[in-house]
């Protein structure tokens, strides 16, 4: 009766451990699925991305390069005024 009793905890202790690898298994199947899919995803979007903006994306650095030589090359001026722009959007939040 006794090694009975052992030998009947022994294999309910190995059900559920065989349990927890099981769930494991499904947990990181699902998971690295989920990754898979999502980067797969991701991926596709920049490439599609990409190919829409590209095109514009040459519209944007002819539109910096004509400001540049409004300021004549000076970047800092661009910035000032970034900057200033910048802090009177601050304080039109605080009042």
């Amino acid at each position: 009766m006794k090694g009975e009793a052992g030998h009947t905890l022994h294999n309910e202790k190995s059900k559920q451990e065989g349990h927890i690898w099981g769930s494991m298994r499904r947990t990181a199947f699902i998971l690295g699925s989920g990754l898979l899919l999502f980067v797969a995803f991701w991926n596709s979007m920049t490439w599609h991305l990409q190919r829409f903006w590209g095109a514009s994306g040459y519209f944007w650095q002819a539109q910096w390069e004509r400001l540049l030589t409004t300021f004549e090359g000076k970047e800092w001026i661009l910035f000032f005024i970034d900057l200033s722009s910048q802090w009177d959007g601050m304080n039109s939040e605080v009042s």
